[in-house]
């Protein structure tokens, strides 16, 4: 006989009917119904650990500094871009730019060495028109960060643009069980693998579907947790925080759905409308 794992239901049911599909299997306990699942999920949801173990901080360089330092900008100018800053309100590395003072090559390395990643100077968006590593693009603009080749031996190339999101990294592996090695790239083409991400996957690709939905709503994003897991009968529930989101990733066979709340936003909204839901192959 198989018991439901919520405590206040308590429902039993014979193990031949469990076998032919009666309720679901979350994290190998058996819950009853839909609704069990979806309490089960408010719950966890709610107890979220503050903060996704993110990568390791690095110390804090400014960009002028490196820039001075490795001869690519001299004191004078550079105090010029801090005075037109005030005025401009660009990023210092943007205020160059337009003053004709540095490269964007140049920058983008002094960034890189500031958050201490890499980087790639110029990169080819239509690479990720596949979609490597099997995010959906909703997954990729809430992250800010960007999968750029498959997975090899556990590890990803992601790309992402100024600062590094240390704690969506954390969140990243801690979700995909990938470690992710981080490439900065310019704001435009960051905004071209935005465009390009997952654009000729469409609903031909013969893998599972993947669905991420963004939601303000404590009680949308439980029910969507419930309603997939019922759906693939047989899953695994994981979740991590970064910031003031919490990422919970349902799988199965043939099922992978992330369901993204804001959780900042669902301590202070009663009624909340979900953010549109974004379903493609995977």
């Amino acid at each position: 006989m198989a018991r439901c794992a919520v405590e206040t239901c308590g429902r039993w049911c014979p193990d031949l009917l469990v076998n032919r599909g009666i309720g679901a299997r979350v994290d190998d306990e058996w819950f009853c119904s839909r609704a069990c699942i979806e309490r089960m999920a408010r719950e966890r949801l709610a107890g979220t650990p503050r903060g996704a173990a993110g990568l390791p901080a690095v110390p804090h360089v400014r960009l002028g500094a490196l820039l001075t330092a490795q001869g690519s900008c001299d004191a004078a100018t550079l105090a010029e871009a801090l005075v037109a800053q005030r005025q401009s309100h660009r990023r210092l590395g943007e205020q160059l730019l337009a003053m004709g003072a540095a490269d964007a090559g140049t920058v983008l390395r002094a960034l890189a060495t500031q958050f201490n990643a890499r980087c790639l100077p110029t990169f080819d968006a239509t690479a990720v028109r596949q979609a490597p590593g099997g995010l959906s693009p909703d997954a990729v603009r809430a992250l800010g960060l960007a999968p750029i080749s498959d997975p090899v031996e556990g590890r990803v190339r992601v790309a992402c643009p100024a600062p590094v999101p240390r704690r969506a990294l954390g969140a990243f592996r801690q979700l995909t069980g990938w470690t992710p090695e981080v490439y900065l790239v310019s704001d435009e083409d960051w905004a071209a693998i935005l465009s390009n991400y997952g654009a000729d996957t469409g609903d031909t690709t013969p893998a599972p579907q993947s669905e991420f939905v963004c939601t303000t709503s404590l009680t949308d994003a439980a029910a969507r947790i419930a309603a997939a897991a019922a759906r693939g009968r047989r899953t695994t529930v994981t979740e991590a925080r970064w910031d003031d989101y919490a990422w919970v990733r349902v799988q199965g066979p043939g099922l992978v759905e992330d369901v993204c709340l804001a959780l900042a936003d669902a301590r202070t909204t009663t009624e909340e409308a979900p953010w549109p839901a974004a379903t493609t192959s995977r």
